[in-house]
């Protein structure tokens, strides 16, 4: 069975964009806003070559909300796999959740059983890729991520972003780290220690 790490996207793998139209930092709304994290190629690849299979998990709802179109995501989505494509990075598969509770645009809108904190989407890729959740681990920058992995029975980490500290500031991960790299280096280390 496979070991797999779950990413979120933004504030982990790439960069929050501040919009002034919105006042907010948030994840990319057109392609050429999408830019790595220092360091998060590199991470990505460790964690390949430590035996891991890559999977992205993202709640991306600014197409629900009016803030851009399903074009303009799906093109930010193709940049970050041309980015990582570049650094010889490849994600197993990717997941993303396009609505939101509060958002606007009709079928995007209202509850959903895709957008985390439900641990839909690493059930499904556990299901259809064979992982061992129990040696599998979940990295993001906010409670709800943290709540996804430990629903999903992975490990979980928290990484810092000072644009989520408030949106990550209630939730007990199994271990916290810096940034995507450290993160890497204690899941290397746990393996490690068997």
């Amino acid at each position: 069975m496979l070991r797999a790490v779950f990413l979120d996207r933004d504030g982990v793998l790439t960069e929050e964009v501040y919009y002034r139209r919105t006042g907010r930092w948030e994840a990319p709304l057109v392609p050429e806003d999408l830019v790595l994290r220092p360091g998060a190629a590199a991470a990505l690849r460790g964690l390949a070559d430590g035996g891991y299979a890559l999977f992205l998990v993202s709640n991306q709802g600014a197409y629900a909300k009016g803030n851009t179109t399903l074009q303009s995501l799906w093109g930010v989505h193709r940049r970050l796999i041309g980015l990582l494509a570049a650094e010889d990075v490849h994600l197993k598969d990717c997941f993303y959740a396009f609505g939101h509770p509060e958002g606007v645009a009709p079928h995007f809108s209202g509850s959903s059983v895709e957008r985390k904190p439900s641990p839909y989407f690493l059930l499904v890729a556990a299901a259809r890729y064979e992982i061992d959740m129990s040696r599998s681990w979940m990295v993001g920058d906010q409670d709800i991520d943290v709540a996804c992995g430990r629903a999903a029975g992975v490990r979980t980490i928290l990484v810092a972003n000072p644009h989520a500290e408030e949106r990550a500031s209630r939730s007990s991960p199994d271990f916290r780290a810096g940034d995507l790299g450290e993160a890497a280096a204690i899941i290397a280390r746990f393996r490690a220690a068997g």
